[in-house]
């Protein structure tokens, strides 16, 4: 404030100066326009005063106003401060005389007090059992009732301590129990919600739902639907139960783990489960296993077919088109008055002709029975490179990385063996039923010509 006043003086000095040279410089109608200025800049001057007086006053009164609110906050943190340290004298008051309340409980308590604390240590042991016990789904609310005994601070009453015994009473009864009851079974729907079901318990070991039989188990105090049942002669064992008569003997599964076993069960891997895990190269070995099998049935049937009819027609001598001996005898009736030597050719012909035929995808079998064990080492190749691939990224800590891999490996393995031996023997067989046929054709023909020789020699 003192240096704008300063500034405007200077400046009305400068500017009175300023006019009284201009003065003597100018005209005299110029002094009225001067005057005029000074006036001007004087007016400004006393207006800029108050302005800045003005402002000065609010800025006063702001900081008063502050002042006054500071000071009534601190005198509400000060009356606060006081509350809490009456408070935590209060607590700690609160907290001595507990402990000399306790002390006087302990002393008065005496033996009791040692009784008390083996109730509340066999209260907080058999909790747990209690609560994860089937019989729970039936008889609800045992273990909440034990909890809140076992944590009490107050001494219980006689209605409290036989809790327990009744407790552990209806656990022992429950375990000799076969019976239903409804009750609500967690992921038992199709999209696994919550339903109300009836339940077939075996005493405190085995559960199933009366309808689908479905096994349950006991799951923090909840009943809950295996996510993988047993297999399914189970379920019928535990169905034939539910149906049985009275006095009726049943065969029935029971699981002394309380469903942990079960649970175990349901987790192997099935069939599905072990062709799924032969990946692209086991599905390969599977396709061509039973096109392989197929096929050798279909050439084993016929093989046999085949060698019946010649069979038949070897006794009748019958010429024509039916099996491969047919044939024979009918190019030996079309050349029977040829030479020995021209027939023999000819039946010889004739055989090369049949056997083909004859030992038609016998090859085929052959190559199939070799590949199918290749394919089965060309798995077990690649399960062990996937099985390497995951010890280098994620360690050999957790083998169920592993599993995948070696899983494989061994099962494309096994495919292969399972597709290679009853390929073998299927070719083994069929290669005998073909050596037979073609056999049977070699001394046929033979006979032929030793019979044509005969009665040349005869007619000479």
């Amino acid at each position: 404030m003192m240096n704008t006043k300063t500034s405007l003086k200077a400046l009305a000095a400068a500017a009175l100066f300023g006019a009284g040279a201009v003065v003597t410089a100018v005209p005299a109608f110029a002094q009225t326009s001067l005057s005029d200025v000074l006036s001007a800049v004087r007016r400004d001057s006393n207006a800029l005063t108050t302005e800045n007086e003005q402002r000065l006053r609010e800025f006063r009164q702001a900081t008063a106003e502050q002042e006054s609110s500071m000071s009534s906050l601190r005198n509400e943190l000060a009356a606060a401060e006081g509350r809490g340290q009456a408070l935590a004298n209060e607590f700690a008051a609160n907290e001595t005389q507990i402990g000399t309340l306790q002390a006087e409980l302990e002393e008065q308590a005496g033996d009791f007090g040692q009784l008390l604390g083996q109730f509340r240590q066999a209260a907080q042991e058999s909790m747990p059992v209690i609560r994860n016990s089937l019989a729970s789904a039936e008889y609800p609310g045992r273990a909440d009732t034990l909890s809140e005994i076992a944590q009490a601070r107050t001494l219980p009453t006689r209605g409290d301590l036989d809790q327990l015994p009744k407790a552990i009473l209806t656990e022992m009864i429950a375990q000799s129990e076969v019976k239903s009851f409804e009750a609500e079974v967690q992921q038992i729907g199709a999209e696994g919600q919550t339903e109300t079901k009836e339940v077939f318990r075996v005493g405190i070991f085995n559960a199933v739902t009366v309808d689908g039989n479905r096994f349950v188990e006991m799951s923090d105090g909840k009943l809950q639907a295996f996510a993988k049942q047993p297999p399914g002669n189970f379920s019928s064992s535990m169905s034939k139960l539910i149906n049985a008569g009275e006095g009726e003997v049943i065969m029935a599964p029971i699981d002394p783990t309380k469903g942990t076993l079960f649970d175990t069960y349901g987790k192997l891997p099935t069939f599905n489960d072990r062709i799924e895990a032969g990946g692209e190269v086991g599905y390969v070995i599977i396709g061509l296993g039973i096109i392989g099998v197929l096929l050798g049935l279909f050439k084993l049937v016929s093989i046999i077919l085949m060698t019946g009819s010649m069979r038949s027609t070897a006794k009748s001598k019958q010429a024509g088109d039916g099996n491969p001996l047919a044939r024979v005898f009918k190019v030996y009736e079309a050349h029977r008055k040829d030479g020995v030597e021209t027939l023999e050719m000819k039946l010889d012909e004739q055989i090369l002709k049949e056997s083909p035929k004859i030992e038609r995808f016998n090859d085929i079998l052959k190559v199939l029975a070799s590949v199918a064990p290749l394919l089965g080492l060309l798995g077990t190749v690649i399960g062990m490179i996937v099985t390497f691939t995951a010890i280098t990224i994620y360690g050999a800590g957790d083998p169920q990385l592993m599993a995948d891999g070696i899983s494989q490996a061994l099962m494309t393995t096994v495919m292969g063996l399972c597709a290679a031996i009853p390929l073998l023997l299927i070719h083994a067989v069929c290669a005998a039923a073909s050596r037979s046929a073609s056999q049977m054709l070699d001394e046929q023909a033979a006979g032929l010509v030793a019979l044509r020789a005969e009665n040349e020699g005869v007619a000479a």
